[in-house]
């Protein structure tokens, strides 16, 4: 643990020194949080997934109709798509990966409580749709959407899809610590995403081992009537919170506590 005031000079000490991971210690602290947070998680996870799927179901009912939609999704090609149709899959998918992002930090603020044994509820994992973070959050969100989705689009385009798909991945490692760094080191989204490349550059074969590991993990959910995995993935969020709080570290008395503390309990 560094013995530093604020994120910034932690990332300047790890970008100079560097920081270390033990694969095994890293793994053990994940287990021991997923099984902490499982339940409430799953039952986040499953909720969304249905809203955001009535919110899909209803918009092609409207727009295009429910048999079209199903033809359509069958058999999903971006090469079949007008330039509107590309445009709107972009700007969409970017969309979504916006609404999505402040309940992704709810996990990892559901983790951290868990990790530090304070109490926490299911309306936890909703806490930054309402918070100060939420607009750094949605922003680094959309960058990252932009980038990704714009690339693995071309990429396919250009009929290469297995390349853009692996691109797509390979930002998501980059960009792993953005959250985190945004809501436990109270950066800004462009500062958090250059914290992230920099903090992934250092150990970034340990951390695509521990990351492959825990996707892993989290599809032998599909082994329990395929919804067990709603109830594995949350392994996947408890790996990114202790990779982040072995790496950075987040101090006892943080913004994100004294938040909590005030306003949701």
């Amino acid at each position: 643990m560094y013995k530093i005031t604020t994120t910034k000079e932690k990332l300047e000490n790890i970008k100079r020194d560097g920081y270390s991971l033990e694969f095994g210690e890293v793994l053990s602290q994940t287990f021991n949080n997923y099984q902490k947070i499982v339940w409430i998680t799953g039952a986040g996870i499953l909720l969304v997934s249905i809203v955001f799927l009535g919110i899909i179901i209803g918009l092609a009912g409207v727009f295009v109709g429910l048999d079209a939609f199903g033809r359509d999704i069958a058999d999903f090609q971006i090469q079949n798509f007008s330039a509107a149709g590309i445009i709107v899959t972009l700007v969409g998918g970017v969309i979504a990966v916006a609404l999505i992002k402040p309940f992704y930090a709810g996990i990892l603020r559901v983790a951290h409580h868990a990790d530090a044994r304070q109490d926490f509820d299911f309306s936890t994992l909703f806490y930054y749709y309402k918070s100060e973070y939420l607009k750094e959050i949605v922003l680094a969100g959309v960058l990252i959407g932009i980038c990704s989705n714009g690339i693995s689009t071309a990429l396919e385009l250009s009929g290469v899809p297995i390349i853009g798909a692996i691109i797509s991945y390979i930002i998501l490692l980059l960009t792993l610590f953005t959250t985190p760094l945004i809501i436990f080191g109270n950066l800004k989204a462009v500062d958090a995403i250059q914290g992230s490349l920099m903090l992934v550059s250092k150990n970034f074969l340990i951390l695509l081992g521990l990351m492959i590991l825990a996707v892993v993990l989290s599809c032998l959910g599909i082994f329990a009537f395929c919804i067990g995995i709603i109830f594995t993935i949350p392994i996947i969020y408890s790996m990114q919170y202790m990779i982040y709080a072995n790496a950075v570290g987040i101090d006892d008395k943080n913004e994100l506590d004294e938040i909590g503390n005030s306003s949701e309990y």
